[in-house]
């Protein structure tokens, strides 16, 4: 046997803020003996706002910044997994001034610091909290404030510059008719102008009350960078957000990502897990929104809207609200410094490969030029093994997903086991709706892939391109042997119709299932909002929620977690109902959809409404 060398534990020191920094402050900490240091500007918030913030938001700025600035000081070795991956997972012995040392001293806080940070990063962080000089606690000091204005957002958004963040602010302000505060984080100086322009342009089309840019500059100092993947920076990025929606009397801060990017499942057999990043995996956003609130001492939320949602829906979002001339503006390369005006995106890194493909699964390729890849994902020659690997593994995994069924999701990636247990869902329908949503996204790739190929003949495309990689035989099989079931067969048979009798007050599912008393009073408010929808002429997957607190209204019950009871009783009683009916008890469990953080709605692709017409 090997003998496994133990595990290094680096010690981490870091010094209070200096009391007369103005903007642009740096943190500065020694790593093992070795001088490290972090700059941090937070842009545009009123003067008023910043004073008013508690002291445990400039702790949870400080915390979140050092934490982000560690975890780029140390690398984890390289590209591969080497020497076992004895250097993936790293320690970390943290000492750190604060101003509330009792609250963050509360062995339940730290406990929940340091798994939260275990989750995301895969490292261990222990802390060891003093108190702060009464004299470096300059509330201001990290702050370029803004011109004094009376604007309140209604939304805290996290706004990156990418198609999701993008689509997620349109939505906000076109469909929620909401405000927005739209949250940037930025250390390369080729994103902050991507970012500024996008809101210029959402600002001149939709108007400049609307929305409002906090950009946040956070800077990396020379020695400091030294590993890349930069797992803790969601922590940073959402510390931010959340107190800039304190500073605003918010309670809730918004990623908008899709579900198969926040899953984020590794292609590559060697990618261990803290390089498959878990930045808005469901579990890392539950675990941040109870830690803000042990933090700040109140209910805080920190959602993803768009879980349900793949990329390709992402994108005909985005289109539906009539800004798909602004997809050529966003930015979706992970490999930023290498970016020029010509070429803003490489084509060669996972990012630009799902991008592209949800853009002609989307049918938009004409506002999103060829050009602007320095690859061409279908014709340009892949020379580095590590881009083939990353392109074939895309396409690999897409296919997977096409055939998967929710039978088989846990055994073939075990890993979903870490989300299904956050989603606010019953374990089986969460996993039966993961498996949709991976399978939605397989089909849409691959969809796109066949129409790349049909449009040209396989031997036309240049050796190493990734039809090529692909090979003939799982071309010829792609076209012979694999007839795939579209989407729409695929539902079709599980969609039950709905038929409300409001003067009768009961419901009748498929003419054989009838619903009365509390069940039909909940399901009857639900079709009300179903129908609503409806008459707007949404995207089903845009079709509005009830919070559990208006339901709570609605219902005159006496508290949300009364109305989750109420929703878990009357998916049992379908589910019975649906038995004795011999029907699938599953696809009666299915009609009430919960959208994680947001409330609930009858499932737009499970059911038809219709009010009865009988007298």
């Amino acid at each position: 046997m090997v003998a496994v060398a133990p595990q290094l534990e680096h010690t981490v020191i870091c010094l209070p803020p200096k009391a007369d920094g103005r903007g642009d402050e740096q943190l500065h900490f020694e790593i093992d003996g070795k001088p490290k240091a972090v700059s941090l500007c937070i842009g545009r918030i009123r003067k008023d706002l910043v004073l008013g913030l508690p002291e445990v938001a400039l702790d949870l700025i400080e915390i979140a910044a050092f934490v982000y600035a560690i975890d780029s000081s140390v690398s984890r070795g390289g590209q591969t997994d080497q020497q076992m991956g004895t250097k993936w997972h790293r320690r970390f012995h943290v000492s750190l001034p604060v101003r509330n040392l009792a609250l963050w001293s509360a062995p339940e806080l730290q406990q929940t610091l340091e798994e939260t940070l275990m989750f995301l990063s895969g490292d261990r962080f222990t802390f060891d909290f003093s108190q702060m000089e009464p004299s470096v606690s300059v509330a201001e000091q990290y702050f370029d404030f803004g011109q004094e204005t009376a604007w309140q957002p209604d939304s805290v958004l996290m706004f990156s510059g990418g198609l999701d963040s993008f689509a997620g602010a349109l939505e906000e302000i076109i469909d929620h008719k909401h405000k927005v505060a739209l949250i940037s984080h930025f250390s390369a100086t080729k994103i902050a102008p991507i970012q500024r322009d996008l809101q210029k342009h959402m600002a001149a089309k939709l108007g400049p009350q609307m929305l409002m840019h906090f950009p946040m500059r956070v800077q990396l100092k020379r020695g400091t960078n030294v590993e890349g993947t930069h797992r803790t920076r969601s922590f940073l990025f959402a510390a931010l957000g959340m107190a800039t929606a304190i500073a605003f009397g918010q309670q809730r801060v918004s990623f908008y990502e899709n579900g198969v990017v926040s899953l984020n499942l590794p292609p590559v057999g060697n990618v261990l897990g803290t390089r498959a990043t878990r930045t808005t995996h469901p579990q890392t956003l539950q675990r941040f929104e109870a830690l803000f609130s042990l933090i700040f001492r109140r209910a805080l939320r920190v959602d993803n809207p768009f879980f349900w949602r793949t990329k390709t829906d992402v994108v005909q979002t985005i289109a539906r609200l009539g800004m798909a001339d602004q997809i050529a503006f966003t930015r979706s390369c992970a490999d930023v410094h290498n970016q020029t005006k010509q070429h803003p995106h490489c084509g060669r890194c996972s990012q630009c490969i799902d991008r592209r493909f949800a853009i002609l699964a989307a049918g938009l390729a004409a506002h999103d030029p060829e050009e602007a890849y320095r690859l061409d994902l279908m014709t340009s020659p892949r020379e580095r093994v590590q881009d083939k690997e990353v392109a074939l593994s895309y396409v690999r995994s897409a296919f997977a997903y096409e055939a998967l069924n929710a039978a088989d999701l846990i055994s073939q990636y075990p890993a979903i086991l870490n989300a299904v247990d956050s989603l606010g869902e019953p374990p089986d329908t969460a996993s039966k709706r993961i498996a949709e949503l991976l399978r939605r996204h397989g089909t849409y790739v691959a969809s796109a892939f066949r129409n790349a190929l049909s449009a040209q003949r396989a031997i036309a495309f240049a050796a190493n391109s990734l039809p090529d990689l692909y090979g003939s035989i799982q071309r010829e099989q792609l076209f012979l042997s694999h007839t795939p079931v579209s989407e729409a067969q695929i539902k079709e048979a599980e969609v039950v119709d709905l038929v409300i009798d409001k003067r009768r007050a009961k419901l009748t599912i498929n003419g054989a299932v009838q619903i009365k008393g509390a069940a039909f009073a909940l399901l009857d408010i639900l079709a009300t909002e179903f129908l609503k929808g409806v008459g707007q002429g949404l995207d089903p997957l845009d079709y509005p929620p009830l919070a559990a607190e208006k339901l709570a209204g609605l219902l005159n019950a006496e508290s949300p977690a009364s109305v989750r009871q109420n929703i878990n009783r009357t998916r049992t009683q379908i589910g019975k109902k649906f038995i004795s009916a011999g029907l699938d008890p599953e696809t009666g469990q299915e009609i009430i959809e919960n959208l994680p953080w947001k409330g609930y709605r009858l499932r737009p692709d499970r059911v038809r409404v219709r009010y009865s017409s009988e007298k």
